[in-house]
């Protein structure tokens, strides 16, 4: 299965356009976005690749800001992870990766999680700022606030940052949130002013 997703900030100029693949070799997101991020522009580009179970595998990512960086990011079967081919052992123990900016990194998380109404789930991820590339651990906790047919609505708690509820439909896949606000490629060429 293939899928084309497009989220936009509320707020900010930008746009993320990812280009989703499920098959029994796993999950491949391919993402470009642009966005205005405390002030700054930005455009990036990023591969995430997740096991069948969603369980992150690696990322690509490439952030242009004042002149494009690159940085390689993977995590072994037995849990250890490694960034541009060096060990993180400071990494060891976080299960997802969260990019901020793009929406599409909550997904893999909670598509593990499958929580239903009123659980919730705890857990650390390996946290990258797109203006720095710095990779640090943080903790973050999703509570499932409400779960119905197209519309399942989540809480974020991520460390450092204020609560977020988030929207997810029934194939797990964010249409909203306080930042975006996920688009069809339909609505997208509509709002390209001719």
């Amino acid at each position: 299965m293939q899928q084309i997703l497009v989220w936009k900030p509320w707020t900010t100029p930008g746009v993320e356009n990812l280009r989703l693949s499920l098959d029994s070799e796993g999950i491949h997101g391919s993402s470009h976005l642009m966005q205005n991020l405390n002030g700054h522009s930005i455009a990036a580009t990023y591969v995430l690749e997740c096991d069948p179970r969603w369980r992150f595998r690696r990322l690509w990512l490439k952030a242009d800001h004042h002149g494009p960086r690159t940085l390689s990011l993977h995590r072994d079967i037995r849990g250890h992870w490694y960034l541009n081919d060096e060990p993180r052992p400071d990494l060891d123990g976080c299960q997802h990766v969260m990019i901020p900016a793009s929406p599409f990194t909550h997904t893999p998380v909670l598509q593990n999680a499958a929580l239903e109404t009123g659980e919730s789930l705890g857990l650390r991820v390996a946290h990258i700022d797109l203006l720095t590339l710095e990779v640090t651990p943080r903790h973050q906790r999703y509570h499932c606030l409400q779960r119905r047919p197209g519309h399942h609505l989540y809480r974020c708690e991520a460390e450092g940052k204020p609560p977020v509820e988030l929207t997810f439909d029934d194939h797990g896949l964010l249409t909203a949130c306080a930042h975006y606000v996920q688009l069809s490629a339909r609505t997208l060429m509509a709002a390209v002013p001719a």
